[in-house]
């Protein structure tokens, strides 16, 4: 077994005992299967979001980077932050950027997004599944900045509001649903809903089993 394999085993073995009701894919620290979100789907997000010159936009599971490129070379946007825990999709990404002549534009962390600093991103584009936005919530409440969006394909985050005004709370294309939302507009509407404190400490004590399994 290889030195990475028995790491991520380990990780893997820590949030089943710190977390038994959690489920995760292999590897271990995904929190969803890789699923390319179509074109037409990314670029009504990314127009949803007001993506534009001033925005660094960050995707979560961003797998060939087409929401990084989209983002960047038809939106014009200043920057663009890939996170994917999948090393062979990663390279080619970056070899795109590279002969793009957008390396200074765009780049890719191959790693978990749990351990990400997400405060500088104006955007946050997720293609997860409800209960990986459930535990990545605490997350983006805590790190991102005010009027920073996020916006989700196909899956809500619970508990929090959309900017859409009239029901139903999801914009549409075709059978895609795009949840778009605010920072901290979403949530505060609910600050006076009280959460358990594990529900408050819970990304951080998931990053904290991650950063002990790093320092392996």
């Amino acid at each position: 077994m290889s030195i990475e394999r028995r790491r991520r085993g380990q990780i893997s073995d820590s949030l089943r005992r710190e977390y038994p009701h959690l489920r995760w894919s292999d590897p271990p620290y995904s929190v969803a299967p890789y699923v390319p979100t179509p074109i037409k789907v990314v670029r009504t997000m990314l127009k949803l979001a007001g993506v534009g010159p001033e925005d660094l936009v960050y995707d979560l599971g961003c797998g060939d980077g087409r929401i990084l490129f989209i983002a960047v070379e038809e939106f014009e946007a200043m920057g663009a932050v890939g996170y994917d825990i999948n090393s062979s999709i990663c390279e080619p990404v970056r070899s795109k950027a590279e002969k793009r002549g957008l390396r200074d534009r765009i780049s890719v962390v191959n790693g978990n997004f749990f351990l990400a600093d997400l405060s500088p991103a104006s955007v946050v584009t997720l293609y997860l599944t409800t209960s990986g936005n459930t535990k990545l919530r605490p997350k983006l409440e805590e790190e991102l900045r005010a009027g920073a969006k996020v916006v989700s394909h196909d899956f809500p985050i619970r508990n929090w509001t959309t900017i859409k005004p009239e029901p139903p709370e999801f914009y549409t294309v075709g059978s895609h649903k795009i949840y778009v939302y605010k920072i901290p507009d979403a949530f505060d509407r609910r600050r006076d809903v009280p959460r358990s404190p594990e529900e408050e400490s819970r990304w951080k004590r998931i990053r904290d089993i991650f950063l002990r399994g790093e320092s392996r």
